[in-house]
């Protein structure tokens, strides 16, 4: 259970799965994620976000910080991906006092939006197949958020390192570019993996979304 959502902590063996995940490439369904989108002047929202997050991101980048991704898709917009712990926090502080000078809205598209995630050392290679990917160079300057398609679904892509991928898309469509995924993916022996193999691959790796 995360945030009153079922969730699933393995399939039978998170010590198999992380295997799968150090020699192939995991897939993972994150939907259970606090989704929040922030809409504002760009230069409000420069301000909005270097207040919340203490950094400034520009369009296409993203960057984790006080435990949420802060994807910027557009000089206005901008997309917060947490833990539903970490979401009610941040709700709160969208809604302060404090924040009443900025011309800002908030959208909470958690229930509307799937988050598929890809993570191993394969992960680069379903990517580029999938047309989500050019290569090191993708993730040389740091995390980004970027639009495509799969399947001609619109997928928003959360590049967080070159082995760790989150698919964000409409949930009318998720079934297809879940399909599409596993399709690629069986080539590079796509596993389904739980939340503690997750988990306990990106603490090998030195990061973590939690």
């Amino acid at each position: 259970m995360n945030g009153g959502s079922l969730v699933p902590l393995n399939y039978g063996s998170a010590a198999g799965e992380l295997a799968a995940c150090v020699h192939g490439v995991g897939l993972a369904d994150h939907s259970y994620a606090t989704k929040l989108v922030l809409r504002a002047p760009p230069a409000q929202l420069n301000d909005l976000i270097v207040f919340l997050a203490g950094r400034t991101i520009t369009a296409g980048q993203a960057a984790h910080a006080h435990s949420a991704w802060w994807c910027r898709s557009a000089p206005d917009r901008a997309v917060i991906l947490c833990e539903p712990r970490v979401g009610d926090r941040l709700r709160e502080s969208l809604r302060s006092q404090r924040l009443r000078r900025f011309a800002l809205t908030v959208e909470d598209r958690s229930d509307d939006w799937a988050a598929i995630e890809l993570i191993g050392r394969d992960t680069p290679r379903i990517l580029t197949e999938l047309g989500a990917y050019d290569g090191p160079a993708a993730t040389r300057l740091g995390p980004s958020f970027t639009a495509g398609t799969v399947d001609g679904v619109t997928v928003n892509w959360l590049l967080e390192s070159e082995h760790d991928a989150l698919a964000v898309v409409d949930r009318a469509g998720a079934l297809i570019v879940w399909q599409a995924i596993e399709r690629v993916g069986r080539t590079f022996g796509l596993t389904y993996v739980g939340q503690e193999a997750s988990a306990r691959y990106r603490l090998l790796e030195g990061g973590g979304r939690h």
